[in-house]
């Protein structure tokens, strides 16, 4: 096998296991429903209907972003730790297949599943506002929405939840991950330091202001770290977009390494 057909075969797989579990589409669903539930008339549904089908869709991506990464970070954290539970981890370690490529395959696989309830729901509330706006190019947007506001955070969120909780185990990665996320989303800069406003910010303020064309999310406000706070605007959007999707890889990263070493030392 060369070594794309292997990270293929190894994402497949990971892809069909994760794609599988109810508790992904249920915990999706439940947290989406609540959010337009609760809602009330500020949400998406109630924009006059002149506003641009970008600011709907950005809107829509927010809206949904404040919680349903939670449940995407609290499905994929005990991944890797099931494996190794189940007895599966030796035997897929002992195919030929690196343990950079296993790694890489058990994320792409595990993203693109984890993701894919995300995307659909994304695209109901797409059609949703398709037929009640009477303007199919929504559609588009929403696909165009969900690549760069909501994806990147997704991927960054993958990183870790698929490999911190080999350290601190699964529980207690869930436990911090939620403190993690409204700190580093929601909490204002004025009240506690957070990485809430900066680039690295998952919930996807700096997308979504550029493509709304309105400010997002605390997105550019001031706070420490004032360099990753710079005006919001397309190149701000894509070094927002870039520094999530490497920084997600960062645990893996580390985590091939120490896999790789465990294997020379064990040969």
């Amino acid at each position: 096998m060369t070594g794309m057909s292997e990270l293929l075969a190894v994402s497949r797989y990971e892809f069909r296991m994760q794609a599988r579990k109810r508790s992904l589409w249920l915990v999706t669903l439940l947290l989406g429903c609540l959010l337009i539930a609760i809602q009330g008339d500020q949400g998406p549904r109630h924009l006059p209907a002149d506003t641009p089908p970008a600011e709907v869709m950005t809107t829509w991506a927010i809206l949904l972003g404040i919680v349903v990464p939670l449940g995407f970070g609290m499905v994929l954290a005990d991944r890797l730790i099931r494996d190794r539970r189940l007895g599966t981890t030796a035997l897929l370690e002992s195919l030929p297949v690196g343990p950079g490529r296993f790694l890489a395959g058990k994320y792409l696989g595990g993203l693109a599943a984890s993701a894919l309830p995300v995307f659909l729901l994304m695209l109901v509330a797409g059609g949703y506002e398709s037929l009640h706006r009477g303007d199919p190019l929504l559609l588009g947007w929403t696909v165009l929405v969900f690549a760069v506001v909501m994806l990147p955070g997704l991927a960054f969120v993958a990183g870790f939840a698929l490999v911190c909780p080999l350290v601190v185990s699964a529980p207690l990665f869930r436990v911090l991950f939620v403190g993690y996320w409204f700190w580093g989303n929601f909490l204002g800069a004025e009240i506690l330091p957070s990485l809430t406003g900066t680039l690295l910010t998952p919930v996807g303020a700096y997308p979504a202001s550029w493509l709304s064309g309105q400010w997002q999310m605390y997105a550019g406000d001031p706070g420490w770290l004032s360099f990753l706070r710079p005006e919001p605007d397309g190149l701000a959007a894509l070094s927002s977009v870039l520094l999530l999707v490497l920084t997600g890889l960062l645990p893996l990263l580390v985590a091939g390494l120490v896999f790789n070493r465990r294997r020379r030392t064990t040969v």
